[in-house]
């Protein structure tokens, strides 16, 4: 079947679909560790059945400095 995914929460962060079905967490914008070291996100999924079925999972971004020594 047809599943679609989506983003929810605060975040600088987009899904793009990608090839064979699957999906990307891409930035959305420049990450910045002084502004925020961590970002949350919660990916849901869902199918086009029958009663829908949906599910998520949490994503837990952390957020390197290039600059520290």
């Amino acid at each position: 079947g047809q599943v679609s995914c989506e983003l929810s929460g605060e975040a600088p962060l987009s899904l793009v679909a990608s090839s064979g079905g699957s999906y990307k967490v891409v930035t959305a914008s420049a990450l910045d560790r002084e502004q925020a070291c961590e970002h949350r996100v919660t990916v849901v999924a869902r199918d086009r059945g029958r009663p829908a079925l949906r599910s998520s999972r949490e994503l837990v971004l952390e957020v390197s400095d290039v600059n520290d020594n």
